[in-house]
């Protein structure tokens, strides 16, 4: 069975993003080995290739990593740690939530018009280059499309949405890389328009972050993955695996919000 067709075979379908704990990352790793659990990571933080690629080669384990291709070769921040940057850690971090609810062309003049006003020097990340990129996908990492700049899909226009995803197959088009027709869409969002437009642009299968265990013969462009960090215990990470700890978080935040009135 090749890579891909063990990632579908799974419904346990886990979502990293940035990795800062090798150690316990190891002890995960060990935990999959086990259980055939399929990785995917967002984003494409060079953490990535640091950390957790060595271990994903070491073990043999099959994964996605999903890019930003406008920030591939450059040392362009994500858009989300600017904003933070930009007004603070309190401030920042509040406002990341709720500018994703704006739509795209709101969201992208508002972060164009805070680097004008500021004062502090322009904010640079070291990002993944093409070829870490050709020497992960050399060894088996599935490298695939996390979009060109990493808008919300739910908040674009038919004709965003066409361009991000056009940009994006002419990256990987240009440098041999073999996973634009895998998508994540980022954030998790998602709408019909947005399928829509992904099936149009030839994309084959698309993948939320919704904390649920996958369902085999769902909707390929709705495909659930399970949200997790390299700093959950051992224990956490079985329960997430169990399922179970999807089914509570809907009763916590029903309760959360009961407290609250």
């Amino acid at each position: 069975m090749d890579k891909v067709a063990k990632i579908f075979s799974s419904r346990k379908i886990v979502t990293y993003h940035k990795v800062e704990q090798m150690n316990n990352l190891s002890k995960h790793f060990q935990l999959f080995d086990k259980n055939s659990i399929a990785v995917t990571v967002d984003d494409g933080d060079i953490s990535f290739y640091n950390y957790m690629f060595p271990l994903l080669k070491q073990r043999n384990i099959p994964a996605i990593l999903f890019i930003i291709t406008e920030l591939i070769d450059t040392n362009i921040p994500f858009w989300w740690d600017e904003l933070v940057y930009l007004l603070g850690d309190a401030e920042g971090e509040k406002k990341v939530w709720e500018v994703k609810s704006w739509l795209n062309k709101d969201r992208v003049e508002y972060l164009e018009k805070l680097r004008e006003l500021s004062d502090k020097p322009r904010l640079e990340q070291v990002q993944l280059t093409t070829e870490q990129l050709l020497e992960m996908q050399q060894a088996g990492v599935i490298i695939a499309n996390h979009s060109h700049t990493h808008p919300m899909f739910d908040k674009c226009t038919a004709e965003e949405l066409k361009q991000e995803l056009q940009n994006s197959k002419a990256f990987f088009q240009k440098h041999g890389l073999n996973g634009y027709e895998l998508l994540a869409y980022p954030n998790g969002n998602v709408n019909l328009l947005a399928e829509e437009i992904a099936k149009q642009e030839g994309i084959k299968y698309a993948f939320l972050f919704d904390h649920q265990l996958s369902d085999l013969s769902g909707n390929p462009y709705r495909i659930s993955r399970l949200s997790v960090t390299d700093q959950i215990s051992i224990g956490k990470m079985r329960f997430i695996l169990s399922g179970f700890h999807s089914k509570l978080l809907p009763l916590r935040k029903k309760l959360y919000n009961m407290l609250k009135r």
